[in-house]
């Protein structure tokens, strides 16, 4: 079974809808283990799907767990099961169990009969756990807590060399030192930018372009205004003394429909507080837009011309990739291009306060 990692489990969407699986029919633990193989990784239409699917995922591991016990793929079983269980809650608007995945790397490190496949897949686990850690801390990252992530990261190098997980896990290493410490950041992006896997090498090229795209906005306050779609003239200089959320979005967009949430949450509660957002739409289809907006509860301005990727706002600035979420402070100064994710809050109170 190919082995998921925390920070690309938000990519895997499983199959639907399978809906009460009788995991008997499954007589032997290689039957069961080749039917939990065929639920990673495919796509799934919706959020209920997606969460149903999940679901459904982890009661099948749970079935592998309970009824093979001998079965040395049951540590691969509980690594992936454990993942699966902190994607549910992530989904549902709660806090991964960051305890219970790492309890569960150790467990896996610390048995005879696991893998050495599976013992990899538990400490890159392990890496990425703590690397997200590290990255919700903030701005002012502590300085013992980087150290450790160096030193977990070293020893990855050393002894995984060929392993291209290690290369994803530096390349959002640097996107959580981009704020901190940009000189750290560049420099590994710059490497990365170099490396012989293409897939990494244009990630990282890419996130230095943004990076360097910053540097650039951050020279001036950001120019911007239009006509929404709904008919309101959005013009940025006239919200000098806000805090603005310019977010970069499509439905047809897995991500930004699942970050959608989170963002609608934080206008509501700090909207009465001076903060506002205005949406720049790639969508090409102009009634799901506006239907899409009206259940998710998106109440602020959307500049929409139909043009998908070469949306005309997106293309003046580089945006290349969504979501991209750019939060803009009172002086109307670009501060940051990834507001995103759990901390977007507690960023714009930041802002707000200044």
């Amino acid at each position: 079974m190919k082995r998921m990692l925390w920070l690309v489990l938000v990519a895997l969407l499983p199959v639907g809808p399978v809906r009460g699986e009788d995991w008997s029919q499954y007589k032997t633990a290689d039957a069961l283990w080749a039917r939990l193989q065929t639920m990673e990784n495919v796509p799934a239409s919706d959020r209920n799907q997606y969460l149903e699917q999940l679901g459904n995922l982890r009661s099948g591991l749970q079935e592998f767990e309970a009824r093979f016990g001998s079965d040395p793929r049951r540590w691969d079983s509980q690594l992936l099961r454990v993942q699966v269980e902190s994607m549910i809650a992530r989904v549902d608007g709660r806090a991964p169990d960051n305890a219970t995945l790492l309890q569960a790397t150790q467990e896996i490190l610390g048995a005879p009969d696991a893998g050495p496949s599976t013992k990899a897949d538990a400490r890159f686990l392990a890496a990425a756990i703590h690397l997200e850690r590290l990255g919700s801390s903030g701005p002012r990252i502590d300085a013992a807590a980087r150290a450790a992530v160096d030193a977990e990261l070293a020893g990855l190098r050393k002894d995984y060399p060929a392993d291209g997980r290690r290369e994803m896990l530096r390349l959002q290493y640097a996107h959580f030192l981009k704020q901190p410490d940009p000189v750290a950041a560049e420099s590994i992006l710059r490497e990365l930018g170099a490396s012989q896997n293409l897939h990494v090498a244009a990630m990282a090229q890419q996130e230095l372009a943004a990076f360097q795209r910053t540097h650039e906005l951050n020279k001036a306050p950001l120019d911007l205004k239009f006509t929404a779609l709904d008919g309101t003239e959005v013009d940025l200089a006239r919200l000098r003394g806000k805090v603005v959320l310019v977010d970069f979005w499509a439905t047809w967009c897995g991500p930004c429909r699942m970050e959608m949430p989170n963002v609608v949450a934080t206008y509501n509660r700090l909207h009465k507080d001076g903060f506002e957002i205005v949406g720049i739409s790639l969508d090409q289809n102009k009634d799901r837009l506006i239907g899409y907006a009206k259940q998710a509860g998106i109440s602020w301005p959307q500049y929409f011309d139909g043009k998908g990727w070469q949306n005309d706002i997106s293309s003046k600035y580089g945006v290349n990739s969504i979501p991209s979420a750019w939060l803009v402070d009172k002086k109307g100064f670009v501060r940051s291009t990834d507001a995103r994710g759990g901390d977007l809050t507690d960023q714009v109170k930041a802002l707000l306060a200044e």
